[in-house]
């Protein structure tokens, strides 16, 4: 087997789905005589572009419902074990340092105050909370806490979503998390020193350092357009006082998310002088043959690092 089979581990198969405002995006992977293989990649956009603060939450289940009923016409699942990922403005992503003889409840409850303090305008209790210990290191120089939080209703809705499809919900996460899951399976040079993995949407720009394939450094910054991205850049990365950072300690970097291109990746690489990787999240595990005709899985493999790290996802 691949070194990407060896990790997932599935017991049969399962699908990862990508939500993002304009549409849905869908990776199924496969097991079949003894080996993982890429059964299906494939999107769709939505009948609209989607407002989630907005919308009604019927309007978001028909739009997700009508995507996904185009999806399966193409091509049914052929395993009912999902996961997905929810777009970056539906999380509240901060780091902040702790103390780490804190109890778990007593961080939860650190957080949410935290938070209100940060986004009065949310309801910090209905929050669920996911979080990532970071140890004083060469990058960050105090102990320090990734907390990244959404809203239950949207969870509600996925799990509604699931149980009227007959499909078993596994995991929901962050787009970028789920996506450097991808990375440190499809590429070696994620899990050695330090790497700068960037994540950019239609108005997000999302950094996130990895020290030895684990987060240390995670950022959040919203754009007006692709204008604005390299200072944005060239601010978090060499004027940024929050972490200890020489450009040249860089490891590798990668770079993903909707409609990135060759030409964006070498516009920043020449403006930031690091070279930046449009990374290929399948490179490691077999396609299903018919899928070398699919131009998402020939062209546009890099938009789909999202939906290929939580389909990856067994733990």
């Amino acid at each position: 087997m691949t070194n990407i089979e060896n990790q997932i581990g599935l017991p049969s198969g399962q699908v990862g789905f990508t939500i993002t405002n304009s549409k849905m995006q869908i990776v199924e992977i496969g097991y079949k005589d003894e080996q993982y293989f890429l059964e299906n990649i494939d999107e769709v956009y939505f009948d609209e572009v989607m407002n989630f603060e907005k919308c009604k939450d019927t309007k978001i289940s028909a739009l997700l419902q009508s995507a996904f009923n185009e999806l399966i016409m193409r091509k049914p699942l052929s395993y009912s074990t999902v996961s997905f990922t929810l777009p970056f403005e539906l999380f509240y992503v901060m780091q902040a340092p702790y103390e780490n003889s804190l109890l778990h409840q007593d961080l939860i409850s650190e957080f949410r105050w935290e938070y209100s303090v940060l986004y009065p305008f949310i309801n910090t209790k209905d929050l669920v909370i996911q979080y990532f210990e970071v140890e004083k290191n060469s990058i960050v120089n105090n102990n320090s806490v990734i907390a990244v939080s959404i809203a239950r209703k949207y969870l509600q809705i996925i799990s509604n979503f699931c149980s009227e499809n007959n499909l078993k919900l596994k995991f929901i996460d962050n787009l970028h998390l789920a996506s450097d899951r991808a990375l440190s399976l499809s590429n070696s040079l994620a899990a050695k020193g330090l790497t700068l993995s960037l994540y950019i949407s239609n108005k997000t720009i999302s950094i996130i350092f990895l020290l030895f394939g684990r987060p240390v450094y995670f950022k959040v910054i919203s754009h007006k357009d692709a204008s604005e991205l390299p200072a944005t850049l060239v601010n978090e990365i060499s004027n940024n006082e929050s972490i200890s950072l020489n450009k040249s300690s860089i490891n590798a970097a990668f770079i993903t998310g909707e409609e990135i291109t060759t030409s964006l990746a070498a516009t920043l690489s020449s403006l930031l002088d690091i070279e930046f990787i449009c990374f290929n999240p399948f490179e490691n595990i077999a396609p299903n043959p018919n899928l070398f005709e699919n131009q998402f899985y020939s062209e546009k493999y890099n938009s789909f690092s999202s939906a290929a790290g939580i389909a990856f996802r067994i733990g």
